[in-house]
Parts: structure tokens; C-alpha cells; sequence
């Protein structure tokens, strides 16, 4: 693609008019994605201050670096990403749009590198983007290169994206590729540096601020973020020890929110998608067999396919062939496609950063999409303040530097998995557990955005006083039955999840707590007999399953990042 011409465009006053037609030109879009996307590229173009970009999925993360990069034509920007496959998602982007760029990782041979270095240094040079992974940025050629474009003036920003995807450095076991990073920081201060990530937690921006030299002074660098909360997803949690889990409850959850009718695809032409999460490749490879036994077109993908068989699966996602795929964590994060309608997770996700970034594939065209989880009791159990306690005495009774880091890592692991128990079987609106988590500010609760607000928003718990009032208006009966009519609603239509049966219940509870009857066990016991009722009477309602096919042992997928 051709550059644009420089000569008479003032970059430090350049005016929006004449922005849009840089964003136009090379992206062909006709707007800014948001406010907050037009006022980073604003203030990167400057290249006086570093920057900080934290946006959630979907939102013009990537573009806020590349349009002034781009602008700066005759300059190069280096792009430091940790995941190769993520390299190649946006390098893929890049060319397809005409724009020249180079990669170097651990797949480049020593003759490509040495004709890519040759080529950056050259005064013919093509590419307006270096990408490279992580640990080539300590090898000494990559030093040399980038001491020979800062020297030249060839060199217009230094890039880390993509840091909410490695979380091994909550270990401590890449923190010294990263420091590395810190010290090229140091050595170059006049390039400015932007770090972009998705939605982050306060950890991970003190992270990154302190391992890159990057100090929280606003004379200095700025951040721009977005807050986390997505409106058209749709959180919800199914566990056994109400609702049954098994692969025939899933094809019927597939079934109904996975077809052209139930979803609105907006001008995507293409079939609606979804993506499966599992806890290992052997979860993906047999719960895709016991799905494409049901009639559901998927197929597995993970890391442990031949490169060939594993390009050609993606690449026949990407076109529709297949529906679904089931994945890993780290290979579902390579997918990156408009229209996933549905993100399933089978089994408990390793942390809550790690279930949002991975729902967050769901929806990035802005229209309505589902994240539902399903687990076990067995999943949850272990995480209980017993195995809390013992573990947090055994951070405190090492004998060495190795033991601290082990011991350390173990709790860090179960909190993680922890708080994601917490959002699995807590009564907080789901939306409002991430928002407060990634220290947002404060949100109100949207109305049946989830399976918690979704109960709510219908009037079926409102506090005693809301209680009585429907008591006294229906009576006692009538208002029993009518919350056991919410818990048949919901279950017909595929909709009941245990949250929702738990509120029912609660419902129940406060009700006799409210009106302090003789026999308070009487009413749950009408409760429970009408849903005996229920089950005997509607024949169409899908069976409970006896047991569950999940698996949630403690084997990690060897492309699995280490759980946060």
C-alpha cells in the first residue's frame, strides 16, 4: 500500500479530519471505534510521553499503535508480543490490508533473519513493522538492530501488546525476558514506549509498570482504558448438583442458542460460531467426537496436531466449514472471528482473568452472544478455607529460595481458582464481579445480562418487604406456585442454571423468614413436591443426567499457560 503524503500535515496539531483519513486509507474504516481509541492515537502521535492502552476485546486495541505507526512512514515500529500465534494474527491482518511486515521468533531460520535485519537497516526498507517475540529481544542481533535505527532516527515507537496473555510472569518464571525489556527502556528513554494490553487487573499494570521502568507520573506516560463490562454477552453457570451436565444438555444448549433463528448475526452473512474451552487435549479431542456423534459440525483443535492438520482445521473454522471447535486455553486464544455467538467452558477456568479474556472471543461484532460454564461439585470442592489455610502455612515454613517460589505459586494458583469458585456460586450479578475485580469504577447492574440479574430483573427476589407485599396480595399458595411456574419457565426453555434454582429456593426461604409460619419446612416441602410435579408431568423438558462427562483433574495441556 502506498504511503500518504507527509509533507504538509502537521502531526502536532493534526486535526481529526485529518486522522480519519489516515484511519480510512489504511483501514477503511470511516470512524473511530470510541472517544477513548481517538484520544490514545491522539496523544501516541505525539511520541513525547509513554502510553498505556488496556481495552477490552473488540474495542481498537491494536489500531491505536498502528495508525500512528503508519503515519510515521518513514520510520519502523518494533512490536514485542509474547505468543507467536499472536504475532501472526495481527500480521495477517496487516497484509491482507497491504501493509509490509517482518517477524522474527524462534521459527526464523538465521538466514531469513539475517535478510529481515538486512532489510530495516537499508534505506529501501519495505516493512513499516518489526513483530518479535519476547525472548529475541536479548539476543544480541536485535540489540544491534535497535541501536542502529535509534542512531539513524528510523525508529518511531517501541510496542509490548498482548501482555494479558502471558501469565507465567505472575511466577516470577519469565520475569527476567521482561526485564530485559526494562533495561532496553532504560538504554533508549527518547523512543516512547506503549504498552497495550486487554482489560487488566491492577496487578498486571504494576507489573508492567515497574518490570518496563515505566513510572505512574502523568508528565511521563498516561493510560487509556476502557471499562470492562460488554453488554451483549450473556454470563451463565450450569453445575451438576442441580441441572445435570452432560453432552446431550450441551447439544440442546448448542442447538438452541447456536442457530441462525435464535441469534442476531447483523450483516455477518456467515453461520453463527462457537468455541468450547476444555482442560486438556484429550478433553477436546473426545468431547468433539461425542458432539459430531450428535449431529454438531466441530472438530479439536489444540497444539498437539501436526502444523498442517491444525492450520487446516482453523482455516475451515474461519470459513464456516466447521461450527464449533473445541480448544485448549492457549489455542482458543488464536481464534480471533467477529461472529462467536457462543463460548463454552467445560470445566472451571483457571482464574477470572483467564475466563474473561477467553469469553471475551464471543461477540466482538457488538451483536448478542452466550458464555455459559459448566462444571462439576468436584470441580469447586477443593477450594475450601481448609486447603486455604494449609497452604498459606506452608508459604511461611520454606527452607530455601526454590521452596518460597513453589510454595508461593501453589497458593497464587488456588486463590486464582478461588475467586473464580466465588463467581461460579456467588449471587453477585456476573458483569459486576469482573467490573470490580479489574477495579473499575463502580456500575450499576444490568438487567438480564446474566443469569443472576436475569431472575432478579423479574421480580422474584426482592427483600422481605417485596416478599410480603406479594403474600399479601396473591397469598401464600398462589405465590409458591408462581415461583415454581419461574423455575419450570426457565428449565423448559433451557434457561436454568443453578444460580437460578439456588435463588428460587432462597426465594422460598426468605418468604418463611418473612412471615415466620408454624412449620417453616412445610412451604420448601410444597416447593419441592411441586417440582417433583413439574418433572413427571412435562414430558419435554430434557432429562437430568446421572452423571458428569467433565473432566477436572489437576493435568495441564503442555500449551497451556501455567493457570494465573
Amino acid at each position: 500500500m502506498e504511503n500518504m503524503d507527509m509533507d504538509n500535515i502537521d502531526i502536532d496539531n493534526m486535526d481529526i479530519e485529518s486522522l480519519l483519513k489516515y484511519l480510512r486509507h489504511y483501514f477503511h474504516h470511516s470512524d473511530f471505534k470510541n472517544e477513548t481509541q481517538k484520544d490514545a492515537i491522539l496523544a501516541i502521535l505525539k511520541r513525547d510521553i509513554d502510553v498505556i492502552v488496556s481495552f477490552p476485546s473488540g474495542y481498537g486495541r491494536t489500531i491505536c499503535y498502528q495508525l500512528p505507526s503508519l503515519i510515521y512512514s518513514k520510520k519502523i515500529t518494533i512490536v514485542i508480543i509474547p505468543l507467536v500465534a499472536r504475532i501472526m494474527d495481527q500480521v495477517n491482518t496487516l497484509k491482507n490490508l497491504g501493509i509490509h511486515t517482518e517477524v522474527i521468533s524462534t521459527l526464523t531460520t538465521d538466514s531469513e533473519k539475517m535478510r529481515i535485519y538486512g532489510d530495516l537497516i537499508s534505506e529501501s526498507r519495505k516493512s513499516h513493522f518489526l513483530y518479535v517475540t519476547v525472548d529475541q529481544a536479548s539476543t544480541l542481533a536485535f540489540k544491534l538492530l535497535l541501536s542502529n535505527l535509534v542512531q539513524t532516527n528510523n525508529l518511531s515507537y517501541i510496542v509490548v501488546d498482548e501482555t494479558h496473555s502471558e501469565n507465567q510472569w505472575i511466577y516470577g518464571q519469565k520475569n527476567y525476558e521482561y526485564q530485559t525489556l526494562g533495561m532496553l527502556r532504560n538504554k533508549y528513554k527518547e523512543i516512547p514506549w506503549i504498552v497495550a494490553t486487554a482489560t487488566a487487573g491492577v496487578d498486571v499494570i504494576d507489573f508492567l509498570r515497574r518490570v518496563l521502568c515505566i513510572k505512574d507520573d502523568p508528565k511521563i506516560s498516561i493510560r487509556f482504558s476502557i471499562p470492562c463490562y460488554r453488554p451483549n454477552l450473556f454470563y451463565d453457570v450450569v453445575q451438576d448438583d442441580i441441572h445435570g451436565v452432560s453432552v446431550h444438555h450441551l447439544k440442546i444448549f448448542i442447538d438452541n442458542y447456536l442457530t441462525e433463528e435464535n441469534v442476531n448475526p447483523g450483516s455477518d452473512t456467515e453461520k453463527p460460531s462457537g468455541l468450547i474451552f476444555c482442560k486438556t487435549r484429550e478433553v477436546t479431542e473426545k468431547l468433539a467426537k461425542d458432539l459430531k456423534q450428535n449431529g454438531i459440525s466441530i472438530a479439536a483443535y489444540h497444539a498437539g496436531l501436526e502444523e498442517v492438520d491444525r492450520n487446516a482445521v482453523k482455516d475451515l473454522f474461519m470459513k464456516g466449514h466447521y461450527q464449533l471447535l473445541t480448544v485448549t486455553s492457549v489455542s482458543g486464544m488464536e481464534i480471533n472471528k467477529a461472529n462467536i455467538r457462543l463460548v463454552v467452558h467445560w470445566g472451571l477456568p483457571s482464574s477470572i482473568p483467564a475466563y474473561y479474556y477467553e469469553s471475551g472471543q464471543a461477540g466482538k461484532d457488538g451483536n448478542p452472544a452466550r458464555c455459559r460454564i459448566y462444571l462439576t461439585r468436584r470441580a469447586t470442592s477443593y477450594y475450601n478455607s481448609k486447603n486455604e489455610s494449609m497452604l498459606a502455612s506452608a508459604v511461611n515454613s520454606v527452607n530455601s529460595l526454590e521452596q518460597a517460589k513453589n510454595a508461593a505459586k501453589s497458593f497464587l494458583v488456588f486463590l486464582h481458582a478461588r475467586y473464580m469458585k466465588d463467581f461460579c456460586e456467588g449471587l453477585k450479578c456476573r458483569h459486576k464481579f469482573f467490573s470490580e475485580y479489574f477495579g473499575d469504577e463502580k456500575m450499576e447492574c444490568q438487567c438480564n445480562k446474566c443469569d443472576i440479574c436475569s431472575i432478579v430483573s423479574d421480580g422474584f427476589y426482592g427483600g422481605r418487604s417485596a416478599i410480603r407485599l406479594d403474600m399479601l396480595q396473591m397469598g401464600m399458595n398462589t405465590y409458591i406456585k408462581k415461583i415454581c411456574s419461574k423455575f419450570n419457565e426457565l428449565q423448559k426453555n433451557n434457561m436454568l442454571t443453578t444460580t437460578d434454582a439456588l435463588n428460587i429456593m432462597k426465594v422460598c426461604d426468605e418468604f418463611v423468614k418473612a412471615n415466620t409460619p408454624d412449620n417453616p419446612r412445610a412451604i420448601l416441602t410444597t416447593f419441592n413436591g411441586y417440582e417433583e410435579t413439574v418433572k413427571v408431568n412435562n414430558t419435554d423438558v430434557e432429562p437430568l443426567p446421572s452423571s458428569s462427562l467433565i473432566e477436572n483433574d489437576d493435568k495441564k495441556d503442555e500449551d497451556q499457560l501455567p493457570a494465573p
